[in-house]
């Protein structure tokens, strides 16, 4: 994403507009379809395009940029930066992920009173799918259905978080009625949903989970790959699909293109969901690929890590 922001201005030049009009083909990253950057960007008027490519400008400007990634997960993107590809002269990009985050304690109320971590562990190893679209984003009530539709389908075991508002709106819609009659009784023992915040870091690196289905924050990303865990990814919005192909080129997870939250009559059904988790809970390529990337992570902020030397360079430079 740091590289699409760089090379906007230069992309713009090139195409003689003031907006998004086509691919672009910024170096160390793949050639990004016109619907993968944020779709405000072909709006030439709106406040975020004007703030995006007056963003890039001033950022060539920076002393040196610090990025939660590490060489592993991006080496074409971060190599295209570093060596000026990108834009001739770009200042120092120091890539120090994954970085953890320090939680504080939160009350965490779940479906029959079960805490989501207790829970994980009575379930065997890699045998859970996560579900989970972060803050920003809320499903319609039609394609929480689906979901869950989906899931009871998969036959696995899963953790789904529901959100029916984005945050900082009260989510005050009581669980049985967004999810319908008798979901929670079908799915007793092998579903838990809870419906208030949970600590994810916690989640993703607990041994029970085994798939991640996740609307690709970065954070998210991150976070999945420093523990070793499978994506199934389903990009909502803003920077999510460029974020998504760091996934399909880094081979540890899948990337349903066709999925959508952004056009109508864009519910994805219950049977494709179902069908796609519990193809991805026994892939083991997948599985053993995510595994190899949670293990470069672990390397990189390791003392003589990738990670671990930038943040050197980065303090030798101060």
């Amino acid at each position: 994403m740091l590289s699409f922001v760089a090379y906007f201005p230069i992309y713009l030049d090139g195409a003689n507009a003031d907006h998004l009009v086509g691919e672009v083909d910024a170096p160390g990253v793949l050639g990004l379809p016109v619907d993968y950057p944020p779709h405000a960007l072909r709006n030439p008027n709106s406040l975020f395009t004007k703030q995006f490519i007056a963003n890039a400008s001033e950022i060539t400007k920076a002393d040196g940029i610090l990025v939660n990634t590490f060489h592993a997960l991006e080496p074409e993107a971060l190599a295209a930066l570093r060596d000026g590809k990108v834009v001739p002269g770009f200042p120092p990009v120091f890539a120090v992920g994954p970085l953890k985050s320090t939680t504080v304690a939160r009350s965490n109320k779940a479906v029959l009173g079960a805490s989501p971590i207790a829970w994980l562990g009575e379930q065997p190893a890699r045998s859970v799918v996560y579900v989970a679209f972060g803050n920003r984003s809320a499903a319609t009530l039609e394609q929480i259905h689906e979901i869950g539709a989906g899931l009871e389908a998969s036959g696995c075991r899963f953790l789904w978080v529901v959100k029916t508002t984005i945050v900082d709106r009260d989510d005050t819609a009581e669980l049985r009625d967004v999810l319908g009659d008798g979901f929670l009784e079908r799915v007793q023992g092998r579903g838990l949903v809870p419906k208030e915040w949970v600590d994810q870091e916690e989640v993703l690196k607990h041994p029970a989970v085994g798939l991640f289905l996740s609307h690709c924050g970065w954070n998210s990303v991150t976070e999945a790959a420093a523990y070793g865990v499978p994506m199934l990814a389903w990009p909502t919005l803003g920077d999510q699909k460029i974020i998504a192909t760091v996934i399909r080129s880094g081979g540890f997870g899948l990337w349903m293109e066709h999925w959508s939250w952004e056009e109508e009559n864009s519910v994805v059904s219950g049977t494709e969901i179902g069908e796609k988790v519990k193809e991805l809970m026994g892939d083991e390529t997948i599985s053993a690929r995510a595994t190899k990337v949670g293990e470069e992570a672990t390397k990189a902020v390791a003392q003589g890590g990738s990670s671990y030397q930038s943040m050197q360079e980065f303090l030798a430079m101060l």
